[in-house]
């Protein structure tokens, strides 16, 4: 008895979970709470604070002195009288650096730790930015698929009110056989939009850090198309907040600094500490002092890393300069394709959809009665789906260019909302 409520308690709890399972899974979600989500779970978010931990360390390691060496020597000496003693010297020397040089190796270092902290945070804007695009990507999907499943569903119904009606007639015969087709072809049709919306699903879920096959509910994803700035405008924005040049940037004031610091290199380091030597031989004798040491520049003038670093100085701002091209190249082009599928999108009128959609139900219904014939209906089917084909299109296109477009400048594009907008709220 007491194992039967055991297992029954247990089944209990079983259950209880599975439910609590279900429910979070089931849960709506908005693109805030996937990019949240992605940013907490993305295993490349922990390499970038790792990167920073480690140029921190460098820091850290540039501002500290050489440990000082102890040096000892001892020996004997023999004089004329044969006279026999200890010959002994022990100094401890400190290493300095040459004035001015730690300060560079520090500003390198700061340098260094500015680059991490710039590629973390490139990395959670490019991140957020995939999961929206991906987000509302799989939202126009979705309404792309429920349109071929309304038009198959409206197929198969008829279908099979045609074959309970079925008289015998050779115009009956050929209208299920047109009809039967048209299904088949609407078949395909919903087979390539589902699939392409598991497909976006699955990469936005993975891209979020859960399972591939754990299911994700979207509420509150709109994609809207505000009006683009001028060009000039973007050009602007992006010289200021895209991360890529501000990279390059980064770098070749680092690589100024390692020229100073290659140049410096030249005088070596400077050597001081205190020593004392003795002698027992012929009587004690004790002497103590200082020494100092500096490299003297006269033949090797470092002038092969200076140059080398120089090089390399040119070639940073070469890469910045090339970035800087491409990035108006490619803002040119996606404001401009950005622009194309506004204007596709602006000869549609806001109630186009509803209209299409209303229309080839009442095809449907007409059809039914017998006001229609079955190529209008058959046509009308297929007119609706493809205009939808067409307007879902556009509008993905057109949020993957604005997607593209904040990507490139490293911001939102624009809050305010254009006339035309998907998503309605």
């Amino acid at each position: 008895m007491k194992l039967s409520s055991s297992l029954l308690f247990s089944a209990v709890l079983l259950a209880g979970g599975a439910n609590s399972l279900t429910a979070r899974d089931s849960t709506a979600v908005t693109s805030s709470d996937l990019v949240v989500e992605a940013l907490q779970k993305n295993p490349e978010v922990r390499f970038y604070e790792a990167e920073i931990a480690a140029a921190r360390g460098g820091r850290q390691t540039a501002g500290q002195l050489a440990n000082p060496e102890l040096s000892t020597e001892l020996g004997g000496m023999s004089l004329a009288q044969a006279k026999e003693g200890l010959v002994w010297r022990a100094s401890i020397l400190q290493v300095f650096d040459f004035p001015g040089r730690m300060s560079l190796r520090k500003a390198i270092a700061d340098r260094d730790i500015t680059l991490a902290e710039l590629g973390l945070k490139q990395f959670k804007s490019q991140l957020a930015n995939e999961v929206r695009a991906r987000a509302g990507d799989v939202l126009l999907l979705k309404r792309k698929e429920d349109a071929a499943r309304s038009v198959r569903e409206r197929l198969e119904s008829l279908i099979e009110v045609l074959v309970q009606r079925d008289t015998g007639s050779v115009s009956a015969l050929l209208e299920r056989r047109i009809l039967e087709a048209t299904l088949l072809t609407s078949d395909r049709t919903l087979t390539d939009a589902s699939k392409q919306v598991r497909e976006a699903t699955t990469t936005l879920v993975v891209l979020c850090g859960r399972g591939p096959d754990q299911p994700i509910r979207l509420s509150g994803v709109f994609t809207s198309f505000p009006t683009v700035p001028p060009l000039e405008s973007l050009k602007q924005q992006a010289a200021r907040s895209n991360f890529d040049l501000q990279q390059k940037r980064l770098q070749v004031a680092k690589q100024g600094l390692k020229i100073d610091l290659t140049k410096s290199d030249r005088w070596g380091n400077i050597t001081f500490g205190p020593y004392m030597a003795g002698q027992h031989a012929g009587g004690t004798q004790i002497e103590g002092g200082f020494v100092v040491s500096i490299p003297l520049p006269l033949w090797n003038k470092n002038k092969g890393n200076i140059a080398a670093e120089e090089a390399r100085t040119q070639q940073a701002e070469a890469l910045l300069l090339a970035t800087l091209r491409d990035l108006e190249r490619d803002l040119a082009v996606e404001r401009s394709a950005y622009l194309a599928e506004l204007d596709a999108l602006s000869r549609w009128r806001p109630e186009s959809e509803k209209q299409f959609s209303d229309a080839a139900a009442e095809a449907d219904r007409h059809y039914r009665l017998g006001a229609v014939p079955a190529a209008t209906y058959v046509e009308m089917q297929r007119g609706y789906l493809d205009a939808m084909d067409s307007l879902i299109e556009s509008r993905r296109n057109a949020w993957r260019h604005r997607m593209e477009i904040e990507r490139l400048t490293g911001q939102p594009m624009g809050t305010e909302l254009s006339r035309m907008e998907i998503g309605q709220r």
